[in-house]
């Protein structure tokens, strides 16, 4: 029920978007060279079992997660996947696998992998033998030498060792007492918000919602008619739902558990969209913070950008940076209306005569 740099010139803009190519080419051709995980993996899940019959990695099995949920999300039919790791198509002599095409899909953007499978498969299928085609006659091509093959890739360097640098900097100072006193801060600033927990049996129809009302009040075990006759999949926890926010909810359940006493079931059926409800409320408190531990990826994310900023501060001040406005003057230091007042009034030149 619950509901989660600057180029100087114009010509480096080119080099970028070169770069990028550039880097994607190269990701793409490490693909094929098996720099990528292949599909023999040494942990066997039960998602593999599943779907390839093969061992997967932890990524591989959240891809395969994320895909039918993408199914699902976009009613689409579901497309049927059946065990095994089958080869999905050849180039010349070389097999692809499924597995292959599904490690794939892992380097696209979020938004991309939610495309239904029917779609996104024979999309991402063709790209992949699209790219070992140009990779086979790249390599009998012996471009290594070439002039613009030595161009880019020493655009691309330039590029991504400052990138590298930056990011090493940043992951020597996002240190455990850093992160420490970031959940200090989390902990401290965490809003008070009172959640619920409770236990509830749903039913299609009011009168079977009445007669289990009845039984209660006879004596009968909550959990118990919970396992008989809730329809739902807390059905077999006795209708646990564990805690939750008055929010996180259909509105007629958080109104009646953030109104009912605790340990008291509803003496009437709640009806909502999911059928008729009767709700055990078992404790009140004050949503607690998540621990260290759960918090800590969360709090790298965060100071990662905090950090980022200290070291190119850090550098600008060691470099004596000077900044100058348009037209080369000195832009200098000003704060409020008085200072901007007290600065001496600089000549307008009109666009016109600044252009010559």
């Amino acid at each position: 029920m619950t509901h989660n740099i600057r180029a100087k010139e114009s010509g480096n803009a080119v080099i970028i978007v070169l770069v990028a190519l550039v880097v994607i080419a190269i990701g793409a051709m490490a693909y094929f060279s098996g720099h990528l995980a292949s599909a023999d993996r040494a942990e066997n899940t039960e998602v593999a079992e599943a779907t390839t019959g093969e061992p997967v990695d932890s990524a591989d099995e959240a891809y395969m997660a994320d895909a039918q949920d993408a199914d699902a999300q976009n009613a689409q039919p579901e497309t049927e996947i059946k065990p095994g790791n089958p080869v999905v198509a050849k180039v010349g002599d070389k097999e692809i696998k499924r597995l292959d095409v599904f490690q794939f899909m892992q380097t696209m953007p979020a938004q991309t992998r939610q495309m239904p499978m029917d779609q996104l498969f024979p999309l991402v299928q063709n790209q992949i033998v699209n790219m070992s085609l140009v990779k086979e006659q790249a390599t009998k091509a012996n471009l290594d030498n070439d002039p613009l093959v030595k161009q880019q890739l020493e655009a691309a360097k330039a590029n991504i060792v400052p990138v590298v640098y930056l990011q090493r900097e940043v992951e020597k100072a996002i240190t455990e007492d850093r992160l420490k006193e970031a959940y200090d801060q989390y902990v401290a600033n965490f809003p008070e918000v009172e959640e619920v927990k409770a236990a509830h049996i749903l039913v299609d129809d009011k009168k079977l919602a009445d007669d289990l009302v009845k039984q209660l009040d006879d004596g009968a075990d909550f959990a118990a008619l919970a396992k008989e006759y809730s329809k739902d999949s807390t059905a077999k926890d006795g209708g646990e739902l564990g805690y939750f926010l008055k929010n996180d909810v259909v509105p007629e359940f958080g109104d009646a558990a953030y109104s009912q006493e605790i340990g008291v079931y509803s003496a009437e059926p709640v009806k909502s969209e999911f059928g008729y409800h009767i709700i055990k409320v078992e404790e009140r408190r004050p949503r607690p913070p998540a621990d260290f531990a759960e918090a800590k990826p969360f709090l790298e994310g965060q100071l990662r950008n905090t950090v980022t900023n200290e070291v190119v501060e850090k550098l600008r001040e060691k470099a004596g940076v000077e900044i100058f406005d348009i037209n080369g003057d000195a832009i200098e230091p000003a704060s409020g209306d008085e200072a901007e007042a007290d600065a001496p009034a600089k000549e307008k030149v009109p666009a016109e005569k600044a252009a010559e």
